[in-house]
């Protein structure tokens, strides 16, 4: 269980890493100014990991949600197969609420650290 929070975590880094790299890119490109495309990244970064702890929130209550209230999980005549597949059924499901955290929350993190930093640098 250990090694595959380690590598949920490193996944969720490397996706919001290269979601912010994207943005630095393009800030880079459209505002022409380092420090606000470095600030972009940053946002972009930081709003992918808190969309991955929503995520990871959310994942959770769908997977103690499902526990309670689906009766084939609590049945104890079910074969190895059928229980792996159950779990294995709810790891994914989960991941995807992570993962789809990362990237949204990257995206409008980026987006926004865009918009918002285009019309500092207006100003300046």
């Amino acid at each position: 269980m250990s090694n595959t929070i380690v590598r949920l975590i490193l996944s969720t880094v490397t996706i919001a890493a290269l979601i912010g790299a994207i943005f630095f890119a393009i800030a880079t490109v459209r505002l022409k100014n380092f420090k606000y495309s470095l600030l972009t990244f940053l946002r972009s970064f930081i709003v992918a990991l808190l969309g991955s702890s929503a995520g990871f929130f959310l994942g959770w209550l769908w997977y103690k949600w499902t526990l309670k209230t689906d009766p084939s999980f609590s049945n104890p005549n079910l074969s190895g197969l059928s229980q792996g597949i159950m779990a294995g059924y709810l790891i994914t499901v989960w991941l995807f609420c992570v993962q789809t955290g990362t990237i949204l929350g990257g995206i409008w993190g980026g987006v926004r650290g865009l918009k918002y930093y285009q019309t500092r640098s207006k100003r300046t």
